[in-house]
């Protein structure tokens, strides 16, 4: 249950994390439409400040309701990475080929959190989760020949690479001398929260984030001048206080959206964006939760919604063999950010001043992935852990509850895997004997977990019996194979 806030104004904290920001639009579902809050406060981060801009074009409670609404259509319209993310020439220069598909990959798709177990292994007995999972000892003799296989794979693998876009490389080159800052830009988002876009993204209007009601504070970091600032409503710069302009021209004013897509720009993923008389990058590299800015703009009452969990799940590959790209996403990017993450949130709060975080637990999403169904399982595991962490009662109740929450959403993961491989096998004889049995076990997990739930008198949101009677969103056309629903079997 919350600490009681006080009489000051209610500040929402919209944390970083790529992609995973789509648990944040769960928890602002709940949040607004069922506990009724707004806020006259946003101060945000990357993904939470794409959130954020979007979010402060309301001032009423219905306005709210109706941008909250938005950005869930906004982030169930991306059906595919170049939606969001654009390349940079250098990448786009290897389309083609087989290294520029797996660099694009690994940043994308390869920055799904793993899987403990295929389904094979699940039929072969493992059950989820991997516990209990004892690999094999082996000899000091047998474990040096893995190695050397290992090299001599990673060998192969490379050069193979390397072969298929050797007619591409000095077309890179010349393209790496001026694009070389990054791998990817946000070139598309930009172009839909400028405009819209075909997809269903809606524009942002300045004008409406503007007007007197809403204090909003997106965080950048300065690469010149080698500090946090903000970007405020309406387009001024103001140093880590989060109120006092910056010097001279430092200060802007600045468009608004510059400001929304500088917070976002994750170092070496995207490039720097320009702005005012510096170069800016996400403000996450120092204030990935900024709970600070919050207290210093006086609210009372500050709720922040993280969007990575605070405890990062142990990761069991191996990443003495593995591609550098995972090497630097895993220990400066999710080990890196998880520790920041909790820094930001052990600040010395004023005297009567209150902070609640919604945190996930499962991990559910990539970094810089664009999947349909992941995003929405995390929307939806949002909006229930923000139903728990609101929730009063029983402390040991709300534990139960708590774990319950978490059951649910990894029950839907394994079902995606599940069903994944069911809707890339052309035809019944290639899939896994016995998935759809594997799916229909988990679909019943899930129901009798919601029931328990309702059952017990906590909130569930409408619409949540697909959970159980549907398949999760895939990409493609179920195969004509598979029956229309993932029918349970009769009780």
């Amino acid at each position: 249950m919350p600490p009681s806030p006080g009489t000051g104004p209610t500040a929402f904290v919209l944390a970083g994390g790529g992609t995973k920001g789509s648990f944040e639009v769960g928890v602002l579902q709940y949040l607004v439409g069922e506990e009724g809050i707004l806020p006259q406060v946003v101060t945000a981060t990357s993904a939470g400040a794409i959130a954020a801009t979007v979010l402060s074009q309301a001032r009423t409670r219905e306005e709210f309701v109706a941008r909250v609404d938005e950005l869930e259509r906004d982030v169930l319209a991306w059906r595919h990475s170049d939606h969001v993310f654009g390349k940079q020439p250098w990448l786009a220069a290897l389309d083609g080929t087989r290294l520029g598909r797996e660099v694009h990959q690994e940043l994308t798709e390869g920055t799904r959190p793993p899987f403990p177990l295929t389904p094979s292994t699940v039929l072969a007995g493992k059950g989820f989760g991997g516990k209990g999972v004892v690999p094999p000892t082996s000899s000091d003799r047998h474990l040096r020949r893995q190695a050397k296989r290992a090299r001599r794979k990673r060998q192969r693998h490379l050069l193979g690479l390397l072969a298929g876009a050797g007619r591409r490389l000095p077309r890179v080159r010349r393209h790496l001398r001026t694009s070389g800052s990054s791998v990817l830009n946000l070139d598309p988002l930009e172009s839909a929260l400028r405009d819209g876009s075909d997809e269903g993204v809606c524009a942002v209007d300045p004008a409406l984030i503007k007007r007197p009601g809403v204090q909003l504070r997106l965080a950048v970091t300065a690469l010149r001048a080698g500090t946090l600032r903000y970007v405020t409503e309406d387009g001024t710069i103001v140093e880590s206080d989060a109120r006092s302009p910056a010097p001279g021209a430092a200060a802007g004013p600045v468009d608004l959206i510059d400001g929304a897509i500088a917070s976002a720009s994750v170092p070496m993923v995207f490039p720097p964006h320009p702005m005012a008389d510096d170069d800016y990058v996400d403000g996450g590299v120092v204030e990935i939760i900024p709970v600070r800015a919050a207290a210093a703009l006086g609210a009372t009452r500050i709720i922040a919604v993280v969007a990575v969990p605070l405890v990062l799940p142990r990761d069991e590959r191996d990443y003495a063999a593995a591609p550098a790209g995972s090497i630097g996403l895993r220990s400066m990017g999710m080990i890196g950010v998880a520790e920041r993450q909790l820094a930001n949130l052990d600040v010395r709060l004023p005297e009567g001043t209150t902070l609640t975080t919604i945190d996930p637990v499962v991990d559910v999403v990539g970094l810089f992935e664009i999947e349909p169904g992941l995003l929405r399982i995390n929307k939806d595991y949002g909006w229930l852990r923000a139903a728990d962490v609101m929730a009063e009662g029983d402390p040991g109740m709300l534990a139960d509850m708590a774990d319950g929450t978490h059951a649910i959403v990894e029950a839907r993961r394994v079902a995606w895997r599940l069903e994944e491989a069911l809707w890339r096998a052309p035809r019944r004889a290639e899939a896994d004997a016995g998935s759809l049995a594997l799916v229909r076990e988990q679909k019943e997990r899930i129901r009798d977990l919601v029931d328990r739930r309702k059952q017990l008198g906590f909130r569930i949101p409408e619409g949540c019996a697909a959970w159980w009677t549907e398949y999760e969103v895939h990409a493609g056309e179920r195969p004509v194979w598979l029956p229309a629903s993932p029918a349970l079997r009769p009780a």
